[in-house]
Order: structure tokens, then sequence, then C-alpha cells
């Protein structure tokens, strides 16, 4: 019998040494047609919901959109004469905050039922997630109700991720700053470098002089072509004043809270090229962003200021902590 061909019937089986016979109905029998390509009947189950009887069918090459899924059908057996399958689109399933890939993971390749509350479950043992430039092939399985309503999707092999960091860009967009575009194309060169997305790193950036701007939050942008879009349109404000110290305490009390995500580390890159008028103040910032497990890097855009005290109070004293 053909996967894509499911006859429910009952069946006698002979072994050498043991006789399993169960009842052969060949006059009640349904046969439910799906497609060859999507191996519709790699699996069944019974299902039971509202007195009305289902067998459950796994096609684990289902298409959802683009993708190669799997799914799951639904078909009716209180109904005399064979009758259409229904899909129940559990290739829609999504886990928060991974960059997951669920082309080819093969959902309904295992299907499970609990005759306990008449719900079931079905797993996709080739769903993976991005973790920087690996990718893990860890599953996943979801959880479905007597009414066919997902309730629950876990990826029970699934671990946090190494590049799972909180970067908050401080730049120094004051009047000394010249020319911007320079800037502009080393954070690029920077951005370029980060493995952006869902459970992995995600990046914000604020602009100091004067005083200091909110471009662009924690987890706004999702990918590292938004971010690098993003950083493309930002404008030098200007300022009379470098208030180095400034930009790290707005970085620390509020940067961070946009968007920032519990255990995720903490990262503070302090873009500069000269010395702060507020210089006075930057031991106590760092300190207290060391005390917060802040790790900060200093990078000074003018080559005469790479030695420079503040440079050092940054970076430095971040590596010791």
């Amino acid at each position: 019998m053909d996967y894509h061909h499911v006859l429910v019937l009952w069946m006698c089986t002979l072994w050498p040494d043991l006789q399993l016979c169960f009842n052969f109905d060949t006059k009640n029998y349904k046969i439910f047609h799906g497609s060859i390509e999507a191996q519709f009947g790699y699996t069944v189950q019974q299902h039971e919901t509202g007195g009305r009887q289902w067998l459950l069918v796994g096609a684990p090459f289902e298409y959802t959109g683009q993708l190669q899924t799997g799914d799951v059908y639904k078909c009716p057996l209180d109904i005399k004469s064979s009758s259409n399958c229904s899909r129940l689109d559990l290739g829609k399933l999504s886990l928060d905050n991974v960059t997951e890939r669920k082309d080819k993971m093969r959902l309904g390749m295992t299907l499970t039922s609990n005759s306990k509350d008449n719900s079931f479950v079905t797993c996709g043992p080739l769903w993976s997630h991005e973790c920087g430039s690996s990718l893990y092939s860890t599953g996943i399985c979801t959880k479905a109700n007597r009414n066919f309503k997902l309730t629950q999707t876990i990826a029970p092999a699934l671990q946090r991720c190494e590049t799972f960091m909180d970067i908050v860009i401080v730049l120094d967009g004051s009047n000394s700053i010249y020319p911007w575009y320079e800037v502009q194309n080393f954070i690029m060169n920077i951005l370029q470098k980060f493995y952006i997305g869902p459970g992995q790193t995600q990046v914000g950036v604020i602009q100091y002089g004067s005083t200091v701007v909110h471009e662009f939050s924690l987890g706004e942008y999702q990918t590292t072509e938004d971010v690098l879009d993003a950083a493309k349109n930002i404008d030098q404000r200007g300022g009379e004043e470098t208030r180095t110290a400034l930009g790290i305490s707005v970085a620390r009390l509020e940067a961070f809270q946009r968007g920032g995500r519990p255990g995720a580390q903490k990262v503070m890159i302090v873009i500069t090229d000269g010395e702060s008028h507020d210089s006075p103040q930057m031991m106590e910032v760092v300190n207290q962003s060391k005390k917060e497990n802040i790790t900060m890097y200093a990078i000074a855009v003018s080559p005469t200021f790479i030695f420079r005290a503040e440079i050092r109070i940054i970076h430095y004293s971040s590596l010791r902590s």
C-alpha cells in the first residue's frame, strides 16, 4: 500500500511463530487520497473529539508557502463514504527569539496521540536554528488539543547561542567628527560582522555630542540588512561639546532597557575622536557599567587619540573586570 493511499481496515498478519489476527472488514473500508510528493500517509493516528472519530495523517514533505515544512491532515472516520481530508496548517508553528530554519524540517514524520485528553503531538526532527555561522538541527515538537489547536511548541535540545548579545553603540556625533561618511563606513563595517537575528545579536545606536539621541533601539531591526539600512540614514547631529560620560550613562540607564533581553550579554561600544568635556565623570560611569556586567570597548576614530587616558579607562578597565 502506497503512503499516499491510507486504507482504513482491520488486518490479520502471520509471523513464523506467532499469529496476530484482527477483524478484516472488506465492505466498510475508506480510502483517503493525498499527495505522493508530500508523502501523505507516512504516519497515521486515530483521534477523537466531540464524539467524532478522525484519522490523523502525517505528510512530512508538505509545503507551507515556499518552505517544505511538513504538516498533518485530519480525515473523518464517522462518514460512511470516503471524503476529503483537511490540512491543519501546523507548519506555521514558530519559536520566539530564535533564528529558525523550517525548510525540510519534516513535521508529521512522528505522530503520537494521547487518549487521556485526546491531544496529539507531532514532531519535525530536522528543524534547525542558527547560532552565528553554525546551524544546529535539534528538532521541534508541537502539541495540539482535541480541537486541533496548537497549545505548545518546544525544541527539547535547543540551547542558547553564544551570540545572544545586546550591543549598544555609543557614537560621538559632535562637531569635531569629520568627515562623517568615513565614520558611517566604519560603523557599517562593524555591523556587517555581527550575527543579527532573533536569539542572536541585536544592536541599538545612540549618538551624543552636547546631548544624547537614540537613533534606533535594541530589537527594532531584526536582520543585518535592516540594521545596515538604518545605519546608512544616521545623520551627524553635531554639538559644541563631546560629553562621552553622558553618552555612556544614557546607554547604561536607557538604551539597554529599550528592547534589552533577560540573560543576554550586554556589550557597549564607544566610538569617539577626542577628549570629552565631562571627563571627571568618566571613571564613575565606567565603574557603574562594570557593576551591571556590561562589557565595554572604546574605539578611537582619530589616530592621535589612541593612547589618551579616557580610551584606557573605558576599554582596559572593562577587560580587567
